[in-house]
């Protein structure tokens, strides 16, 4: 049988269009197939499921008949995970995986109940809409990644959904609320890994509330050896198959591949939006993208920490461009926030890399403080430290708040002596940042649990409970301050005047950090 990738191009407009067509047609032609119900058609059952009132079935409730012995699945999905790669009201993207080369056609089956379900019925419930999923060879493992988008969903309604095959066996069953419009949440952090502190910051994130998950870079620490990332999406796939989550790449990311491939394990392995303008790498998982929640807009950039792809000039004309629009709408009032998301922080106090990054300085402040971007999210540094409103490392009303939480679990990292004046709060050990967005507010808390001692022999021991350990409140600006961000895109002449120079610094600061003892 012939594969989907064999009879399609591989070039992301291709996949695009193939997929539309797929959605198209699988409301009505694939129902009449007696596949997936279609979206008029609330009585069929599920692709896969028992067809009600099957006259040979066996009753379980009678007593004494034996239920039938269910087959084994030959290729169970596995690493579920939720995202976007078009409008994020009205789509859902999932990614998932099967092992060996070779796979039965995969599928997303999904509806949009009324209401809440019980677990129960949550479980049991024929699935009413389907869509075949694209499917490729996932980078450095012997196993296939699929990717599937749900069309024209009600953004006032739950996403219930399942993935995988009635030949190869299907997943559990999933719940996504809606997301709120007035007052919603998302959770921050970066630097995961795949250990035990790690798995405490996942199952604490699932404890709060959140709408959406943000990852700031160096996710599995594979750093080459591909089956890390199956373990890393195994261990983390509770969360993020019940979390709209993106994310954006590390330096450790960078280290799956070379060149050109640089980072691919990242991008075969996530789905993301694509890039405003023309990708030179067109992949699925792009490592700068842009997309909005409610009235939040976030831009999430690489950083340069995957500069071999020969991606970064082309990033910084997105970024310039995507920051310009944004703050055009903030002061048309579409939307209230700016927020930057990437791996790097600019100004750090983690000792031995303290004061900043003052290659991000030269290439990213000018851009942040021209546009107003209000929050930047970054990881990279182990351990979590949240600036004041700051522009160019002092204090400023029109600046920008850093907050930098790179305490996913990977390890647990210490700070110099003296923090400098930037600094509003600073905290050693593992944990995550929760955002409450209202309307012109963000509220955002830190919630960490500290190591049992800061001794190099007990500091990657923690074994605490999470505890609130910062809060703070970020404003949306006054209509003459959005006013004043309202700014021409540079051109690239501009933007890329001293390119070579910044590329020489970013490949220096990437192979320094990638050398350091246990990793940045």
């Amino acid at each position: 049988m012939q594969r989907d990738d064999e009879r399609f191009p591989t070039g992301l407009d291709h996949r695009r269009r193939w997929l539309l067509k797929g959605m198209a047609g699988s409301a009505v032609v694939l129902a009449g197939c007696g596949g997936g119900g279609g979206d008029g058609d609330q009585s069929a059952s599920s692709p896969g499921a028992p067809a009600p009132n099957q006259p040979d079935a066996p009753d379980p409730t009678t007593p004494g008949t034996p239920g039938p012995t269910p087959e084994p699945a030959t290729h169970p999905p596995r690493g579920l995970h939720v995202s976007v790669q078009d409008n994020s009201n009205r789509t859902r993207t999932l990614t998932w995986f099967t092992d060996g080369a070779e796979a039965p056609r995969q599928r997303l089956e999904y509806d949009q109940p009324d209401g809440s379900w019980d677990e129960a019925r949550i479980q049991s419930r024929p699935l009413l809409k389907w869509v075949y999923a694209f499917s490729e060879q996932t980078f450095g493992v012997d196993a296939r990644t699929h990717r599937a988008m749900a069309p024209a969903l009600d953004p006032d309604k739950p996403f219930r959904y399942r993935v995988g095959s009635p030949e190869g066996g299907w997943s559990r069953v999933y719940w996504l609320d809606a997301i709120p419009r007035d007052n919603w949440a998302f959770i921050h952090y970066g630097d995961v890994g795949v250990n035990e502190r790690a798995r405490r910051v996942i199952d604490e994130s699932q404890r709060h509330q959140r709408d959406l998950l943000v990852l700031a870079g160096d996710l599995s620490y594979a750093n080459g050896d591909q089956p890390v990332w199956d373990q890393w999406f195994d261990m983390a796939e509770p969360l993020l198959a019940s979390t709209l989550t993106m994310a954006a790449a590390g330096n450790h990311e960078g280290k799956d591949g070379q060149g050109l491939t640089a980072g691919k394990a990242f991008k075969s392995r996530l789905t993301h939006p694509d890039p405003l303008l023309d990708n030179l790498n067109p992949n699925p998982g792009s490592t700068y993208y842009a997309f909005d929640i409610n009235r939040v807009h976030f831009f999430v950039s690489s950083a340069g920490a995957l500069i071999e792809d020969f991606s970064l000039a082309e990033e910084l004309v997105n970024l310039e461009i995507d920051l310009a629009k944004a703050a055009a709408r903030r002061a048309r009032g579409e939307i209230d926030f700016i927020v930057l998301v990437q791996h790097y922080p600019i100004w750090t106090d983690q000792d031995g890399r303290s004061p900043a990054n003052f290659a991000l300085v030269t290439l990213q402040e000018n851009i942040l403080l021209r546009y107003g971007v209000d929050l930047l999210l970054v990881g990279h540094d182990h351990v979590y430290q949240r600036s004041r409103r700051m522009a160019y490392g002092v204090e400023s009303s029109l600046g920008y708040v850093q907050v930098l939480c790179g305490t996913g679990g990977a390890s647990v990292r210490l700070f110099d002596e003296a923090p400098q004046g930037w600094s509003a709060k600073q905290f050693v050990g593992i944990g995550l940042v929760r955002y409450q967005v209202e309307p012109g507010r963000i509220t955002g808390e830190f919630w960490g649990a500290a190591p049992e001692g800061l001794e190099d022999d007990k500091r990657q021991i923690v074994t605490a409970p999470f505890r609130l350990e910062d809060r703070f409140v970020v404003e949306k600006r006054d209509h003459l301050a959005c006013l004043e961000c309202v700014q021409p895109a540079r051109p690239a002449s501009w933007l890329l005047r001293d390119y070579p120079k910044v590329v020489a610094h970013t490949r220096e600061r990437n192979r320094r950090h990638l050398m350091e003892e246990h990793g940045g």
